[in-house]
């Protein structure tokens, strides 16, 4: 049975930390499956100009990095983000992280958000309510304390049982409104042109940094982003992803045991999914 897949659209500009509720757009003939488009646009509760000026608000845009963490990618993409002044927002999978411990804390003292992305990649919409909240629960030890309460499921699949499970959690749902594909488009041209073609004022742009060979992604944020710069952006984190900075980061725990792989129990998805405002939020 085919997932659930959130594609974005636009909308007006709301607070942060504010709840967005993704418009439903229907049943996939079928499949038995809620199709949600996600609404993508979050305001920074900017002021209103002064009287008689108009203040020129600056376009933001959210670089997010999917599927680390990852030894061979990682060290490239980082000196690209840091050489640019760029911070970013990485989901990472909690049976990579149990491979390499340290690498939340490189991620967060650059300044990097940080984001829960399962811990085996598994389709939520595959697992009863225990097995995601396992898959969630499972990873979220490995990036406390330095993780934000953000998720963004594998392929985007979401139902009732993946949203409610999440709301459960405390988290909130991130999705994303720019997707290259870099995953299958090992072509940095394409990326780029992508990204530039689609991005609008607070687009989240998906990409990776794991699950292969990610040189041409590699290569594509560094011509990206003074690109986007020269077209006004500004780039930011997602807000539900932020830790405050803490110095050196004392409040790090000592490295946790590796949490056992979960063993989800396959479940028959509902053929109507929850509300959509159980906590799809871009930001």
């Amino acid at each position: 049975m085919l997932p659930a897949y959130c594609a974005c659209a636009y909308g007006p500009r709301v607070a942060d930390d504010e709840v967005v509720a993704c418009e439903t757009g229907g049943v996939r003939k079928g499949t038995g499956l809620l199709i949600v488009a996600g609404l993508c646009a979050l305001g920074m509760g900017a002021a209103a100009p002064a009287s008689g000026a108009r203040e020129q608000k600056p376009k933001i845009v959210y670089l997010t990095f999917d599927d680390g963490p990852n030894g061979a990618n990682d060290p490239r993409l980082l000196r690209v983000l840091r050489g640019q002044r760029v911070q970013a927002t990485f989901f990472l999978l909690g049976q990579s992280v149990a491979a390499d411990p340290g690498s939340v804390q490189r991620l967060y003292m650059r300044g990097h958000a940080i984001g829960n992305h399962s811990y085996t990649h598994a389709d939520m919409t595959h697992l009863s309510a225990d097995g995601i909240a396992h898959e969630i629960a499972a990873t979220q030890r490995l990036l406390s304390p330095l993780g934000g309460k953000c998720f963004r499921p594998p392929y985007g699949a979401v139902n009732g049982t993946v949203s409610g499970a999440v709301a459960a959690q405390g988290m909130k749902m991130v999705m994303w409104s720019v997707d290259p594909e870099d995953w299958a488009h090992q072509d940095t041209g394409y990326i780029v042109n992508h990204v530039l073609t689609h991005v609008r004022d607070r687009s989240v742009v998906l990409m990776h940094d794991g699950g292969g060979n990610r040189a041409a992604t590699v290569s594509a944020v560094k011509a990206l982003i003074p690109q986007l710069r020269a077209r006004g952006y500004e780039f930011r984190t997602v807000p539900s992803c932020r830790v405050p900075l803490r110095g050196k980061a004392t409040g790090l725990a000592a490295p946790l045991a590796p949490a056992p792989t979960p063993t989800p129990t396959p479940t028959v998805s509902p053929t109507t999914s929850a509300s959509p405002s159980a906590g799809v939020v871009v930001p």
